[in-house]
């Protein structure tokens, strides 16, 4: 699967993870790996690992499968994610929900629904909102790359 480095999912996801390292207070208590596949109109270009392991363990979040098998503790229940890129920041942000997402057919889950919803509670427990606007805000240039070439079609 080609790597597409405008990816907005590249640069938040990580800053998510980075934030979630400094401080435990954010970490979630769920527990699951959440395989999301980022889509950029309609097909793959790349995947990320959410690993979480209730507020006890340092969350995962990485591109590297490998890094996230090894650093499961135990047995974790699976869910696979599709969604477009545009649509990931969106949820993080707060603009899209996980029910609205999935009724119209813009995120795809396979596997344990319940645990899926949790996800949103993750982003909201973490600050996701505004601290990804936050980052958004103080990367404006890289943002407007990202965006200028996902809106090529």
């Amino acid at each position: 699967m080609p790597k597409n480095n405008a990816l907005i999912s590249d640069l938040v996801l990580p800053e998510i993870e980075r934030q979630l390292a400094q401080d435990d207070s954010l970490w979630p208590n769920v527990k699951g790996l959440f395989i999301i596949t980022v889509t950029k109109r309609r097909k793959p270009a790349a995947i990320w690992y959410l690993l979480l392991q209730g507020n006890e363990i340092q969350p995962v979040i990485t591109s590297d499968k490998a890094k996230a098998q090894e650093s499961a503790k135990g047995k974790v229940k699976k869910v696979k994610i599709q969604v477009e890129d545009h649509d990931l920041l969106n949820f993080i942000t707060g603009g899209l929900t996980g029910v609205k997402a999935y009724m119209a057919g813009r995120i795809k889950v396979r596997g344990d629904l319940v645990l899926a919803q949790r996800l949103e509670e993750v982003f909201e427990r973490a600050g996701g909102r505004d601290r990804a606007l936050e980052f958004l805000k103080n990367n404006e240039d890289l943002m407007a790359l990202a965006n200028s070439k996902s809106n090529r079609l």
